[in-house]
């Protein structure tokens, strides 16, 4: 495909640069990891690529990637192959361009493989291309980063099958706002039900707000689950600089350290213009993922799930990743202040070991039995 020196199309709204900085913040743990893990083939799946760039230079979510892997793929045996859709022809020469610039910049190693995959939908070249590339590799990691404009084109079947691989994760656009809008049109129907792979969905028919949100988001995240067959999903909402809600992201994983980097990843977005990511994975327990965690919050957690137990500091590690909004770089600072108010003891500690640390993971703690009133954390 020729290069093309057509213009990109959009500005980058702020919510829009926050998720393209989670993107390139997981990435760039993502394919060290596999690239130590030993895999011959690692696969990266734009399914709604663009051109590339924004209307003032930015990078698109293609060059995002590409930029994530850099040129330190070239110190690996493995291959990267890139698949990036892009149905309008003028966007995918666009992208072209952009791509072919990068490689000139020597921005991208050789064992790179790109394919660019013009004039087709998302789910034509998955059932194509991607679909039988991902079976001649079964055993290889891959990432696919599925955001539509819309909500037509994404079907659960599609994501049931990229989940069934045991190394594959999934991060998904779910634009609620579109989905809301349309959800009772008379045209649509077939392709809710695609969406959803249910026809649950209609059952939001009756409700309207708040009920109507939740019970959406609910399905979609309880799907990914039953039909996609994913072990870890957890859903991020984009809040906008006026607070109101923009659209959910679902990551979908079988591996428990790629939830771990995901959350990293999160916390780690800043927030420009405004926007800011909240976890909504369980609607109790609303976090906002500013710069700062909520250590009371997660205390309070961390004392309700153990109080009166011995665990392993492996256990609270566990819990935090699995049922909490909070990765495992937030929960230790936590145990400390709690060992220095006498709500946890380490009743075996290692030898050396310096108070308030919890360096071995199989160390076990001792959670003193829940007072009646609240404990506070020291405020630095």
């Amino acid at each position: 495909m020729a290069a093309s020196k057509t213009p990109a199309c959009w500005k980058l709204a702020p919510h829009t640069g926050a998720k393209l900085a989670l993107i390139g913040a997981y990435l760039a743990a993502w394919f060290p990891i596999l690239s130590r893990s030993g895999a011959e083939h690692i696969i990266y799946i734009d399914g709604f690529a663009g051109p590339g760039n924004y209307i003032d230079g930015e990078d698109g979510s293609p060059i995002v990637a590409l930029k994530a892997l850099g040129v330190r793929g070239n110190q690996v045996r493995a291959s990267f192959h890139f698949h990036f859709v892009e149905r309008m022809r003028r966007m995918a020469l666009a992208l072209d361009g952009n791509i072919a610039a990068l490689r000139a910049a020597n921005g991208i190693p050789h064992n790179a493989v790109i394919r660019i995959h013009a004039r087709t939908t998302f789910a034509e070249a998955f059932e194509a291309t991607i679909g039988p590339e991902l079976a001649r590799f079964p055993g290889a990691p891959a990432f696919a980063l599925v955001d539509p404009f819309g909500w037509t084109g994404i079907p659960m079947a599609i994501m049931q099958r990229l989940m069934t691989r045991p190394r594959t994760e999934l991060l998904v656009n779910f634009m609620f706002e579109e989905v809301n809008r349309f959800l009772n049109h008379p045209d649509q129907p077939k392709n809710f039900d695609e969406l959803f792979g249910c026809e649950n969905w209609r059952q939001g028919y009756s409700l309207a707000g708040p009920a109507r949100r939740k019970f959406l988001h609910d399905l979609y995240q309880q799907q990914l689950h039953t039909v996609a067959g994913a072990k870890y999903v957890r859903s991020f909402e984009m809040v906008n600089e006026r607070g109101a809600s923009d659209y959910f992201l679902f990551f979908a994983t079988n591996n428990l350290l790629g939830l771990s980097k995901m959350k990293e990843a999160m916390w780690k977005v800043d927030p420009g213009g405004g926007a800011r990511f909240s976890d909504t994975t369980n609607p109790d327990q609303l976090v906002l993922l500013a710069p700062e965690p909520d250590r009371h919050l997660l205390r309070r957690q961390l004392v309700e799930r153990f109080s009166g137990k011995r665990v392993r500091v492996a256990d609270v590690e566990r819990f935090v990743l699995e049922d909490t909004a909070f990765h495992a770089g937030h929960y230790k600072k936590v145990l400390g202040e709690l060992e220095k108010t006498d709500s946890l003891t380490v009743p075996l500690p290692p030898r050396n070991r310096r108070t308030c640390t919890f360096p071995d993971a199989m160390m076990v703690l001792e959670f003193v039995q829940s007072p009646s009133g609240p404990l506070l954390l020291k405020q630095e």
